[in-house]
């Protein structure tokens, strides 16, 4: 680590008016030559008092318009804020502001981390790579993670926008401040800062049941899938070929779930002594994992040495239970079992609660078990009557949870209706639609199995007793089909996506009445809420549960007259969404739409393109609807979207708006004829020229996975892998 005392950069001052660099400015001006005459160029000088290791080094300069803002810190003193960006931007630069503050207040409330500096400055561009970088006092950003206004942008563009604001903004300490000894110690600022943006994005919107729902959702879907790969690694790998390996799924994502159970085990409060212990003992140093692990314990008093394995062990740890009840004795016996790829137990902090089997209430309350053996007995005693449990609230834990006596869809249809813990409401529901869709995939009888599923559904549609309108949305969503491949052995996409929608399609018949009637209501409270955008809890809810209506409503389409429906009722939707969140929902439906509903969706094709009027963010969005869409021939209009005068290799996020976006339809994508497999070769080969490191990316997230797929596929995965090795940053 160095300190950089002095930075001076000169430049033309017409064509890079803006200089800056890390820390506060000192001096700025024209530059003169030696009779002091000016020569058409001006200088600004940079000191940076902290000590940092070189990457967090950044220079910018370039013309670009700005936001200001201040910020009065805990101390007193005013901090200048600064958002800098290409001046048509400008105007979608407030939230972020608003979200910086939020984020400082936040971090001060919370873990008493006051902002060190004079100056904050975050500049946001089109063509970056990453999210952002948290570059001392000069973050820079992607303009997708910076821009936000209800015209071009979704409620979860503006909590992407909220997040990332904030998890580059918590780095100043966690990374920066105290930053990694070496790369193998990524985790340490990554897993922790992640946390720290959940847990900021929850609090400070008042929806930490939401928030966690949102985030074991992209656990699950991602990084489960690549601790069962051949990327497969702990959240301290021990070597890697490329530095850019380093930035996966399980480093931020699974590292982050180890900090929470941290958070778990040694409760908020003594999270918080731990985290000023570490502070204390390291703030100006390079440190590693097994640091942050001894100022935890010894806060704490504890011996967390057990818990250390959870550094060193890869793939996804599995849970199972079994458990009696003694009516004569009232005793209620939990065993659980625990298998990893560790050689000796891990230690599991397992958030159990029990409710009353015959009335729902909750007799119990939520109780961390430490499971630190192979198997162990846990005993509640003085119970009346026999009890349901609820097991692994709020994902205490990040692994699989698996019933010994198989899987019951009448207790997890028992524990969708009346769990008391939000998230595992929504959980049960979860794993009973699973158990349906899988099911129906594999051709088995799933009466027994459907009519819990409808039972649930039913019930959260109307419960009255749920306030909150994204957890109801939430829990009426089935699985998506990444998660249902985490409960396959080997997959096959367009079994899943047909089983899922068929299922689907069976709810939607089911209760058509009742979705059509929340449809309605939701929509007048929207109207009635008066034009004005909001992004608060309520408005958001209501939106997210108004789509999910619009959804089911719109997968009943397999008659001209349902189809001439479904077209009807998705095109009013968009043509009167007064926000991108309804019109991109609208939309996304109306692209896949077929039959009687094909000139509403070439209707609705043309009018978004021109209402975006150029906008990149917008026609990112454009472009990813399209490829994202469930038609027979979306191969051939993905390959056309790629001729599209506005698509180009040389813009990160267009790629991804395409490329990703068809590798992430999965049934499309791994059609068994191979030519989606054929199609994403034949780009990366040109992309990698232009983009390796997205190249790369795109690779590992969409071919490297071709074990757990039949035969056919695997061999045809194999071959464009092969085909792509030749190319260095590709292979890497």
């Amino acid at each position: 680590m160095a300190t950089f005392q002095r930075v001076r950069i000169e430049a033309d001052k017409e064509k890079f008016p803006v200089l800056l660099s890390n820390g506060n400015l000192v001096e700025e001006g024209e530059c003169m030559d030696e009779a002091g005459v000016k020569k058409g160029r001006k200088f600004a000088v940079w000191h940076d008092p902290y000590p940092k290791p070189s990457y967090l080094f950044a220079l910018v300069a370039g013309d670009l318009g700005s936001l200001t803002s201040t910020y009065t810190t805990m101390s007193g003193r005013i901090v200048s804020l600064r958002f800098y960006s290409e001046h048509a931007n400008v105007s979608k630069l407030h939230y972020a502001v608003e979200s910086l503050q939020r984020a400082m207040k936040w971090d001060e409330d919370t873990f008493g981390l006051e902002y060190d500096l004079d100056l904050f400055h975050v500049v946001a561009v089109e063509s970056f790579n990453m999210g952002a970088m948290e570059n001392k006092s000069l973050n820079v950003f992607n303009i997708s993670c910076v821009l936000a206004d209800p015209v071009t942008s979704t409620d979860a563009n503006y909590q992407r926008v909220e997040g990332i604001i904030g998890h580059e903004y918590f780095h100043n300490w966690t990374g920066n401040r105290v930053t990694c000894r070496d790369w193998f110690q990524l985790t340490l600022k990554e897993g922790l800062t992640v946390f720290r943006d959940q847990q900021f994005s929850g609090q400070v919107n008042n929806s930490t049941a939401v928030k966690r729902i949102q985030d074991v959702l992209v656990v699950r879907g991602r990084q489960f899938q690549e601790d069962a790969g051949p990327m497969t690694h702990p959240i301290r790998p021990e070597s890697y070929v490329a530095m850019d390996n380093f930035y996966t799924a399980t480093v931020y994502r699974k590292g982050a779930e180890i900090i929470r159970m941290y958070d778990t085990i040694l409760t908020s409060e003594g999270f918080r002594k731990g985290m000023d212990l570490y502070f204390k003992r390291h703030d100006g140093c390079a440190v590693t994992c097994d640091d942050f692990l001894a100022a935890m314990a010894d806060a704490n008093g504890v011996d967390l040495s057990q818990f250390a394995r959870w550094y060193s062990t890869s793939g996804t740890p599995t849970v199972s239970y079994s458990s009696t009840f003694d009516a004569v004795k009232g005793v209620f016996r939990l065993t659980l079992s625990q298998s990893s790829r560790s050689e000796e137990p891990l230690f599991i902090p397992v958030s159990v609660g029990l409710l009353d089997k015959e009335t729902g209430e909750e007799v119990v309350p939520t109780k961390i078990l430490e499971l630190k053996e192979g198997t162990q007995i846990f005993e509640f005693p003085g119970l009346r009557g026999d009890v349901v449990p609820s097991i692994l609230r709020n994902f205490s834990a990040p692994v699989k949870l698996v019933p010994l006596a198989g899987v019951d869809e009448y207790e997890l249809a028992f524990l969708a209706s009346r769990d008391t813990d939000g998230f595992n409401r929504w959980d049960s529901a979860q794993r009973l639609y699973t158990c349906a869709i899988l099911k129906v995939m594999n051709k088995e009888d799933c009466d027994e199995t459907i009519n819990p599923v409808l039972e649930t559904f039913g019930r959260t549609l109307k419960d009255t007793t749920i306030s909150d309108d994204s957890i109801r949305a939430y829990t009426l969503t089935l699985p998506g089909e990444s998660t249902l491949a985490e409960s396959v052995t080997v997959i096959d996409p367009p079994a899943i996506h047909s089983a899922r929608k068929q299922v689907k399609i069976e709810i939607a018949r089911k209760f058509k009445d009742e979705i059509t009637l929340c449809y309605q209501k939701l929509t007048a409270a929207i109207e009635a809420d008066g034009t004005e955008f909001k992004v608060d809890g309520t408005s958001v809810g209501r939106r997210r549960l108004r789509n999910v209506c619009l959804g089911y409503l719109c997968s009943i389409a397999e008659t001209p007259d349902e189809q001439r429906a479904a077209a009807a009722l998705a095109t009013n939707h968009f043509q009167s969404a007064t926000g991108m969140t309804d019109k991109l929902a609208a939309f996304n439906h109306l692209v896949s739409m077929c039959g009687e509903g094909e000139s509403a969706r070439e209707a609705a094709i043309h009018k978004f393109y021109d209402d975006a009027a150029g906008d990149p963010l917008v026609l990112d969005k454009w472009f990813a609807s399209q490829a994202s869409a469930e038609l027979p021939d979306v191969l051939d209009r993905v390959k056309k979207l790629v001729s599209h005068p506005d698509f180009s290799l040389e813009k990160p996020n267009r790629c991804r708006s395409v490329i990703l976006s068809f590798t992430m339809n999965e049934a499309a994508f791994h059609d068994a004829s191979g030519k989606g497999y054929e199609f994403l070769g034949d780009i990366l080969e040109k992309l990698d020229k232009v983009n390796p490191k997205v190249a790369a990316r795109t690779t590992a997230s969409s071919l490297i996975g071709w074990k757990r797929y039949n035969e056919d596929r695997a061999v045809m995965m194999k071959a464009q892998l092969e085909r792509l090795k030749g190319d260095v940053s590709c292979e890497q």
